[in-house]
């Protein structure tokens, strides 16, 4: 299965999560979640949210580097990388609300 990478924004500790919108040059995309940055929790969140999106499992997910700051590189095993593309260019798209 082919490796798409995307670079991600961490919100750790939100008040509600979501993912969309973007940071930044070249756009990180902005994935908000509940969980604190304690023990790992909020990455294994970060991981399950994108995974969720993407529509791929969570063991096909993986944080290559970041697993301590806010920007990280992600890489998804996904089947096709164009519809992974498409998914992550909506995404991206998705301002705040």
């Amino acid at each position: 299965m082919p490796e798409f990478k995307i670079t991600v924004r961490a919100k750790p500790g939100a008040s509600r999560p979501r993912i969309g919108g973007a940071h930044g040059e070249p756009p990180e995309l902005i994935v908000a979640v509940r969980e604190t940055a304690e023990s790992g929790r909020a990455n294994a969140a970060i991981e399950a949210a994108i995974a969720a999106e993407f529509g791929v499992p969570p063991s096909m997910v993986d944080i290559k580097s970041g697993h301590a700051g806010r920007k990280k590189i992600v890489s998804l095993f996904v089947p096709d990388n164009a519809k992974a593309q498409s998914t992550l260019d909506r995404l991206l798209a998705a301002g705040d609300d």
